[in-house]
């Protein structure tokens, strides 16, 4: 008989079980702080909840985690994390450490169906969609991940390409009786799948970065596919039109492509797009890697590109990125295992 996964339970299921077998619905609260608040994976290292209980529970439960089927740790302290699921799907996540923030980016997806030209994980296509278990997973099954106090969902894969995962997931992370993360210390990175980011927006459950690249219709539709049926104009205008509630906030990413989106003409029709918007523009080096041939930009073309958006009033900062020599910078994930 297959069993049922603790990790990625949500709480009103796990309450209905419990009182369908007799006990009190209120043990499910204990039973789901135990795993995701406290990283507890053994049910007989349980103490506040009675053990014939937890026999029964045990009869039906695994915990589900499963461990990184390979690690490997880059020089300025960032890991890459390899898993791949009980389906054989191949997925990474990456531990980036910093002074006051150790920021864990996970994956929603084991490849990805956008297709976008300067990133290496759309150029392996699309495998499948993660279980809100498998995503997860990616905080539960890493050594000291009591210390991760940020998360990014920027991984590998579209998120709102799997909402109702991704959303399963965020409920759990930001809840009392789950992992107990502070809405503002997630953020959810999107291309800008109008429907689903209307749902979003509905009840937005953490921060918002929407994946910008160019203003121009025509060189967005060819660097990022999504363009032609998704228009980055529309997804801004229902940004400005459901605007986030305080304290959450708004970004955009800007991947910059030395020679390609960084002109003067770039820089004005960003201003006037994000026109409105209270947010941050963040501007991420294209970081290299073997399925693209753009070039990352010099230092000099760079900062000019900032400066002017700055003196346009758009806020503007350089993403660093980390982790580059592992394969786990921005754009870089591929969920490979070292021997292919």
């Amino acid at each position: 008989m297959q069993k049922n996964n603790l990790i990625g339970c949500d709480i009103e299921w796990l309450e209905d079980y419990i009182s369908n077998i007799g006990a009190d619905k209120r043990y499910a609260i204990k039973l789901l702080r135990w795993v995701y608040r406290k990283r507890i994976f053994d049910l007989g290292l349980i103490n506040d909840i009675p053990r014939a209980l937890l026999d029964e529970i045990a009869k039906n439960f695994d915990v589900g985690l499963f461990y990184p089927s390979e690690i490997l740790a880059g020089n300025d302290g960032s890991v890459k994390y390899l898993y791949q699921n009980d389906k054989n799907m191949l997925f990474e996540s990456v531990l980036m450490r910093a002074e006051k923030r150790n920021t864990l980016c996970v994956s929603s997806q084991s490849g990805c169906r956008m297709c976008c030209k300067f990133c290496m994980t759309g150029s392996i296509g699309f495998k499948g969609n993660l279980t809100s278990r498998d995503i997860l997973n990616q905080l539960l099954a890493i050594p000291k991940s009591k210390e991760v106090n940020r998360i990014v969902i920027m991984g590998m894969g579209e998120p709102l390409d799997n909402s109702d995962e991704v959303l399963s997931a965020i409920r759990i992370l930001t809840a009392d009786w789950g992992c107990a993360f502070g809405k503002t210390n997630i953020t959810l990175s999107s291309v800008g799948i109008i429907d689903e980011l209307k749902r979003f927006l509905d009840a937005p459950p953490c921060n918002l970065a929407i994946s910008l690249h160019s203003p121009f219709r025509d060189e967005r539709s060819d660097l990022m596919p999504i363009e032609k049926s998704n228009p980055i104009k529309e997804v801004v205008n229902l940004i400005k039109n459901n605007p986030l509630p305080k304290p959450l906030r708004v970004s955009f990413e800007y991947v910059a492509l030395s020679g390609v989106n960084l002109s003067s003409n770039h820089a004005m029709a960003i201003a006037e797009m994000l026109k409105g918007i209270p947010c941050h523009l963040n501007i991420i080096p294209w970081n290299s890697h073997e399925s693209a041939k753009f070039k990352t930009p010099k230092d000099e073309e760079l900062q000019l590109f900032i400066a002017q958006l700055n003196s346009l009033g758009v806020l503007t900062t350089i993403r660093k990125s980390m982790a580059n020599e592992i394969g786990a910078a921005c754009g870089q994930m591929a969920g490979r295992k070292k021997s292919t």
